[in-house]
């Protein structure tokens, strides 16, 4: 994983400060933290060759500090693009655990970010708080959605869970061709995910707060990559 381990590092250093000073009140410095995530996302744009569009985002997102969605944004920009580049380069290294751990931790954010936005953040925290499994927590996420007149609802919610369980459930005694094969199709199901999530949450009025067409070839450039 030449050329990207120190990276690695940063971004999941830095993706876990900001979910904490957005979310669990840290006092960690905010004026440093921004600064490091640009670094952060200017390195990655040109890990990736994203032609300047994490950096930009990443830029405008920070101008943004402090309006309604602005942190919150950054974070999903920060932690799905490192998760999933991530998880590319573990596929690569033929780590496919770590590929699909990823890939999971990358597809259960999206889902906290659609549930937050279509209101039925409760669902999120009958999950995280054990009362009822991801499956479950996902077929409510979207019965939710198609009652909000989402009609993909049904798909989104199949390929999160095939993202997430192959990571989650990894099963060691597969063959090395059946273990890579199902890194593929968990970083190709995180992929469409990711994407489909920022389509959803636009449909019932509230998207993130970054451009839906940078973003989707930010994330065509991760897939290029698996």
């Amino acid at each position: 994983m030449a050329g990207f381990q120190a990276l690695d590092k940063r971004l999941a250093r830095d993706e876990d400060t900001l979910h904490d000073v957005l979310w669990q009140g840290s006092k960690a410095d905010a004026s440093k933290l921004r600064s490091d995530i640009q670094k952060d996302l200017r390195d990655l744009d040109a890990f990736l060759g994203a032609g300047g569009r994490l950096r930009r985002t990443g830029a405008s997102l920070d101008k943004a500090w402090g309006e309604p969605g602005a942190g919150e944004s950054l974070f999903e920009l920060l932690g799905h693009t490192y998760n999933l580049t991530a998880a590319t380069e573990h596929l690569r290294k033929k780590d496919y655990k770590g590929a699909g751990e990823h890939v999971a931790g990358a597809v259960e954010s999206v889902s906290i970010g659609v549930c937050s936005s279509a209101g039925c953040f409760e669902f999120v925290e009958e999950w995280e708080g054990g009362k009822t499994d991801f499956e479950t927590y996902a077929g409510k996420l979207a019965d939710h959605l198609q009652a909000k007149g989402i009609s993909r609802a049904g798909e989104f919610k199949r390929h999160l869970v095939a993202a997430r369980t192959f990571g989650k459930a990894f099963d060691g005694t597969l063959s090395m061709a059946e273990q890579a094969s199902g890194a593929r199709a968990a970083i190709a199901n995180g992929l469409l995910v990711t994407l489909a999530s920022t389509s959803i949450r636009a449909q019932i009025g509230r998207p993130p707060r970054f451009p839906h067409d940078d973003f989707a070839k930010v994330l065509e450039t991760i897939a290029s990559r698996a």
